[in-house]
């Protein structure tokens, strides 16, 4: 199964201040964000991601995004998740449940300590940033700090007329 990390990151590395306000993320960024899920069918994410966005409104809210199939990774089994979403205890069983429903692509966005699970054990197979023009003094890293290290080769870069840059890199195994 191939696995793609898709965040969205300030030009130093976070995805959100140390309170875990991301207003500094653009509209630009979560269209990319859906249009991706949309295409994959699905998409993972750690239980403080989830529940950071579910607060969100005005149009920015995983529950927008019907017909994708939404992976909450929580180590509590008992956490009560909305009835669209799947809950899993670890990004093995994530990709479990979602190879079983004929996923062969799968798409990781977060937060940190979910991402660098995901490194950690080596399921990354790409890697995609959306570095938005802006740098943000305190806040929460693209990877919580963890012993891995990931090689990479850059595929791709893109630059919007906004001035956001997509970089898109293969993990090398």
């Amino acid at each position: 199964m191939k696995t793609i990390l898709y965040m969205a990151i300030s030009a130093n590395g976070i995805i959100a201040t140390e309170t875990g306000d991301e207003k500094f993320l653009s509209h630009e960024n979560w269209e990319k964000f859906c249009e991706l899920a949309r295409e994959f069918g699905n998409f993972v994410v750690g239980r403080k991601t989830y529940e950071a966005v579910k607060k969100w409104d005005g149009g920015y809210n995983f529950n927008d995004l019907v017909g994708v199939e939404k992976v909450i990774i929580s180590k509590d089994q008992n956490f009560k998740l909305d009835k669209s979403y799947t809950l899993a205890n670890s990004p093995e069983d994530a990709l479990a449940k979602l190879s079983q429903k004929g996923f062969k692509k799968v798409l990781v966005t977060g937060g940190s300590s979910i991402n660098s699970a995901f490194a950690k054990i080596n399921l990354l197979d790409e890697i995609v940033f959306n570095v938005e023009p802006v740098v943000v003094g305190k806040g929460i890293p693209v990877f919580a700090l963890e012993d891995f290290e990931l090689k990479l080769k850059l595929i791709s870069s893109e630059k919007s007329a906004s001035g956001l840059l997509t970089l898109g890199y293969n993990v090398l195994k």
